[in-house]
């Protein structure tokens, strides 16, 4: 069995309603539905995809049209919930397709989101909450056809969002960590931030890697050890390719005393643990769109039993047939043995999702 963590969805219902709330999707993706093709919405799609792979099943994963872009705290709650029951729905109808979903919340109404945490585990049986990065703050009268407003994006480690992250804890449910910013990549004098889409290209992973950074150095890892946190294209690729980087510098600032935590409540995350393993602490999915080098940095970064097969179905040019094929061909190209590719295949997801099949 192969079961894809990391496989996006944005069915009808919330679709129909986001687009009554006033923003039409042609707004913020400009094709007039969410970006993806047919299969991130069309059940039928979807599942001829996924039927030309024996024993293949999917986790559920909202896509990354972010409410909080268009919207503000007033609205985002109830398009959380609408999103969250239809696919509740869609599990309860292919329960043997489905093994789950994480949730989409609010993050611009942090109180909504914590409730939103609480029904979706408690009521619906979901598997863990997907927490986009960086987070973004809807300003009253600013156009969506605008896009992302960067001037008002917040970081994932603000004091605002450390409730998320202890429920999180509380429940011993993951968290799927995904970039949608843009933000990383820097827009140099008299040029717009898609020039050679290097924004989305390289800039997606630099944002994984700097959410990363800002939850290890933060010390959330550290205030809550056992929590699980789901990264997605491996870690960021950049995390463990920069691993004597990461661990000599970090090491360095430190004990140079440029790099100290000294505010109140501050906790040096480094005191009883070297950097670089704070960062082994996280999950990794296989989502790098073929080619087994990458996986195996990863692999021989973060350990077998932390990574997971994830594909980001359906964000190809193939309704998520290209990359479902790539990332299986890819992870058996691994130089690695079979009981670590099966661990990868389902072992790992089984685990940390608490999975009978």
């Amino acid at each position: 069995m192969k079961i894809d963590v990391f496989a996006h969805i944005c069915p009808p219902k919330f679709i129909d309603a986001f687009t009554k709330k006033g923003v039409k999707w042609e707004k913020i993706s400009g094709t007039g539905a969410p970006t993806g093709g047919p299969a991130l919405w069309d059940m039928d799609k979807r599942l001829e995809v996924m039927d030309r792979y024996e024993d293949y099943v999917q986790l559920l994963v909202p896509s990354n049209e972010v409410m909080e872009v268009c919207y503000g705290p007033e609205d985002t709650p109830e398009l959380a919930r609408i999103l969250n029951d239809e696919i509740a729905e869609i599990i309860g109808k292919y329960p043997r397709r489905f093994v789950g979903a994480v949730a989409t919340l609010p993050f611009n109404n942090v109180d909504a989101a914590l409730e939103e945490i609480d029904r979706t585990i408690n009521e619906l049986g979901f598997k863990g909450i997907l927490l986009h990065t960086p987070i973004f703050v809807h300003q009253e009268g600013r156009s969506p056809a605008l896009g992302p407003d960067f001037e008002n994006m917040k970081a994932v480690d603000l004091p605002e969002f450390e409730p998320i992250f202890e429920s999180m804890a509380k429940h011993k449910k993951p968290i799927w960590l995904h970039p949608v910013g843009y933000g990383a990549t820097p827009v140099y004098s008299g040029e717009k931030r898609g020039r050679y889409q290097i924004a989305h290209i390289l800039g997606w992973p630099i944002e994984s890697a700097l959410a990363m950074s800002r939850i290890v150095c933060s010390g959330i890892l550290a205030k809550f050890p056992d929590l699980k946190i789901v990264t997605h294209h491996c870690g960021s690729g950049i995390i463990p390719a920069m691993e004597g980087r990461i661990d000599f510098d970090y090491d360095k600032y430190r004990m140079i005393g440029t790099l100290k935590w000294d505010g109140p409540g501050e906790v040096d995350p480094f005191r009883d643990r070297r950097p670089i393993d704070c960062f082994r602490s996280f999950y990794a999915d296989t989502a790098l769109y073929g080619g087994p080098s990458g996986l195996e940095c990863g692999h021989s970064f973060f350990g077998a039993e932390r990574i997971v097969f994830g594909t980001d179905f359906p964000f190809d040019s193939a309704n998520g047939d290209r990359f479902i094929e790539k990332t299986i061909d890819a992870v058996h190209r691994m130089k690695i043995s079979d009981g670590d590719k099966e661990l990868i295949f389902k072992g790992n997801a089984r685990r940390i999702l608490h999975l009978d099949t």
